[in-house]
């Protein structure tokens, strides 16, 4: 028997994680590796994209090359399996670090900003053709000219690192804002914290949500509709999202000068709600 609320001691755990410096520590080590995985990544696929290209502007006799280890596309499958699992460490570690109910998009930018460096320095090290415009053929001369194809090829070294560097400015540019987004929602969850109201929810609609995988369906979360009482009365309807299967209560936090303002409501599923538990307005 255990004499301890399982809500509570979730709770304290939760909060006894939040601003730990080890996390902190752990997600600048995660963001390192990274950058270099993410970097190894770009390198390895500019070394496959390579070959593609030597495909389309060079005959298929041209043997240079040949005699190189494919040992920097190996290194970008390493890399891009690197990437994963140290972005989503630095991703989980920021979050409980954090206190958030989801990892930062930070991580990712990240890998893009390193893969897009990676490929760039690989296409300064492509082969250059045998012939401007010609896939030249050193053994039979039955020498083709480049079609579409081809001129799109040539010039790859310089479009495709500036395509992947468009890719990760947009990246940036939305975790920019999702983070500025972020930053205004705690920002009004804090003050509500200290200053608004915290009120028992009645659920009055639960839609379950589910997923499927190899073991087939399975329940991913709910979307949640609840109803509290203002000050006034007056009785209001907000609808949430979460990934919780198991919902057995509901809180609301509110402004009570401006019950009606969505981006001000706040509601938790969790006695002893952590905070990352209030769930804002989508």
């Amino acid at each position: 028997m255990n004499t301890v609320d399982p809500a509570k001691a979730r709770h304290d755990r939760i909060e006894h994680w939040r601003g730990d410096r080890r996390l902190l520590v752990g997600a600048i080590v995660a963001s390192a590796a990274a950058l270099f995985c993410g970097f190894l990544t770009g390198h390895g696929f500019g070394a496959i994209f390579e070959q593609f290209r030597t495909m389309a502007i060079d005959s298929v006799f041209d043997d240079r090359g040949d005699d190189k280890p494919p040992y920097e596309a190996i290194w970008g499958t390493f890399g891009l399996l690197g990437c994963m699992a140290s972005g989503i460490l630095a991703s989980t570690a920021m979050r409980r670090y954090q206190g958030r109910p989801s990892g930062p998009a930070f991580p990712a930018v990240l890998i893009f900003a390193a893969s897009t460096l990676g490929f760039w320095v690989s296409s300064r090290e492509w082969l250059p053709p045998l012939a401007v415009g010609v896939a030249v053929d050193p053994v039979f001369h039955t020498d083709e000219g480049w079609g579409f194809w081809g001129w799109l090829l040539y010039y790859a070294d310089w479009w495709a690192p500036a395509f992947l560097l468009v890719l990760t400015c947009f990246a940036l540019s939305y975790a920019v804002r999702v983070s500025r987004q972020y930053a205004e929602m705690v920002r009004i969850r804090d003050q509500l914290l200290r200053s608004g109201w915290r009120v028992p929810a009645r659920i009055v609609d639960l839609k379950l949500r589910l997923g499927g995988d190899e073991s087939g369906t399975r329940v991913v979360g709910a979307t949640v509709t609840v109803s509290f009482v203002d000050p006034a009365g007056v009785r209001h309807w907000v609808t949430r999202r979460t990934s919780d299967t198991t919902i057995a209560t509901a809180e609301v936090l509110f402004d009570p000068a401006a019950p009606t303002d969505d981006k001000k409501i706040f509601v938790a599923f969790r006695r002893h709600p952590a905070l990352s538990d209030w769930l804002p307005a989508d």
